[in-house]
C-alpha cells in the first residue's frame, strides 16, 4: 500500500484536494476532522482539556471552546504545547491504527491529510511513502480563511507565523501542488498526479 501525506499551510486548499480525491473513490484519513471530533462533546480529549485548562474552556454543549483556546495558544507557546500533548498524541495513535487497518484490508493507495506535518516534526518514516504539499499565494489564502473561519487578518497572520514557510516545506516534499488558480485547474493537476502514481506503481 502506498501512503501519501497531504499537507500545506492554513488556507492553501488542502480540503479542496481531499474532497476531490474522495469524490474519485480514494480513501482519505483527515486528521483535522479527527482533531475536531476529539474536542467535540464526549470527545477523547475533552477531559484532558477540562483538567489542564479549566472549565472555562469547555462550552455548555460539552465541546471545547475553540475561539478561546485559539486565542490562548497563539499567545502562549507553552499553552500550545500543552494542548498538543493532549490532542496530537491521540491523533497520531489513532492514525497509525487506521493505516494498519487499511493495509490489512489490501488497500492500494491511502491519503492522510496532516496540516502541520512538518511543524510537528513529521518525517516519512515507515508509515508514509510520499508527501504532497499544497501551496497557494497569500491573497488567496487570506480570502479563503476569512470566508471559512470568520477570523480577522491579525489572527490569521499570527497563525501563519507559527507555520513553516512554504519554501522550506517544498524542499522536503515529493510533490508540490500550486493551488492559486481555478478549481478546474486544481482537479486537472490531481488527475495528472493520480495517473502518474498508477503508472509508476
Amino acid at each position: 500500500m502506498i501512503v501519501i501525506v497531504i499537507t500545506g499551510g492554513i488556507g492553501s486548499g488542502k480540503t479542496a484536494v481531499t474532497d476531490y480525491l474522495i469524490s474519485k473513490g480514494y480513501k482519505v484519513i483527515d486528521t483535522d476532522l479527527m482533531a475536531h471530533e476529539i474536542t467535540s462533546k464526549n470527545g477523547k480529549a475533552i477531559s484532558y482539556i477540562r483538567d489542564v485548562f479549566g472549565e472555562e474552556y469547555i462550552l455548555k454543549d460539552g465541546s471545547m471552546n475553540r475561539e478561546k483556546i485559539r486565542k490562548l495558544v497563539y499567545q502562549d507557546e507553552n499553552k500550545k504545547k500543552l494542548l498538543e500533548k493532549g490532542t496530537t498524541d491521540i491523533i497520531i495513535s489513532d492514525t497509525k491504527k487506521m493505516i494498519e487497518d487499511y493495509r490489512k484490508k489490501g488497500l492500494e493507495i491511502l491519503f492522510v491529510a496532516i496540516p502541520l506535518f512538518f511543524e510537528n516534526g513529521g518525517e516519512k518514516e515507515k508509515y508514509f511513502d510520499k508527501i504532497w504539499l499544497v501551496c497557494s499565494d497569500m491573497k488567496k489564502r487570506l480570502k479563503r480563511i476569512k470566508k471559512r473561519d470568520n477570523l480577522d487578518e491579525h489572527m490569521i497572520k499570527k497563525i501563519m507565523e507559527k507555520q513553516m514557510p512554504d519554501k522550506d516545506k517544498e524542499i522536503k516534499s515529493d510533490v508540490v501542488i500550486k493551488n492559486s488558480g481555478t478549481i478546474e485547474e486544481l482537479h486537472r493537476k490531481i488527475d495528472s498526479l493520480l495517473f502518474n502514481l498508477k503508472e509508476n506503481n
